[in-house]
Formats: structure tokens, sequence, C-alpha cells
């Protein structure tokens, strides 16, 4: 753990260096703001355009209805069904 407060020691007493970290720091930083806020912008069009199409166009272009219970049914009849017999290879499916 000394050789790392020592190479920061070093850092900190060299200008040059200090320099350079800053710059280097400074470009990591602007990149990934630029990313989160690539991300944000994207999110908040994305929100505008759903917002847009719910005031002006919803009556003209309804939503699909969702049937949650047909849903919940298929849901039980998977989790109820019996699993497929696991065939090894000298057996067939007539056995």
């Amino acid at each position: 753990m000394d050789e790392v407060w020592d190479i920061i020691n070093h850092i900190g007493q060299e200008p040059l260096l200090l320099w350079t970290a800053a710059v280097l720091s400074v470009f990591l930083l602007v990149g990934i703001l630029k990313r989160v806020l690539s991300i944000v912008v994207s999110c908040a069009i994305l929100i505008i355009l759903y917002l847009v199409y719910l005031t002006y166009f919803e009556e003209d272009f309804p939503l699909p209805e969702a049937d949650v219970g047909e849903w919940i049914k298929i849901g039980e009849n998977w989790f109820d069904s019996k699993p497929d017999s696991i065939l090894d290879g000298n057996q067939t499916a007539s056995e």
C-alpha cells in the first residue's frame, strides 16, 4: 500500500504528470457524461413520442387489450403438465 502512496506523492510533485493526469481525467469524464447524456436524451425522446401517441393517435390506433386471466391459465396449464420422458439411445417412443 505504501507503493501506491509513493506514486501519488510522485505525481503530486511533478507538475507535468499532474497536468497529464488532469487532462486524461477530463477526457474520461467527458466521455462518460456524453454516453449518459445520450441515453437520457434517447429515453426522453421515446417518452415524448409515447405521450404524443397517447394524446393524438390512440383513438385511431388503440393499444391491444391484454387478457391477464388467459395468461394465468396458460401458466397454470404449463406448470401442471407432466414433463416429457427423456429417452436414451436404446429406447424408442413406442416402448
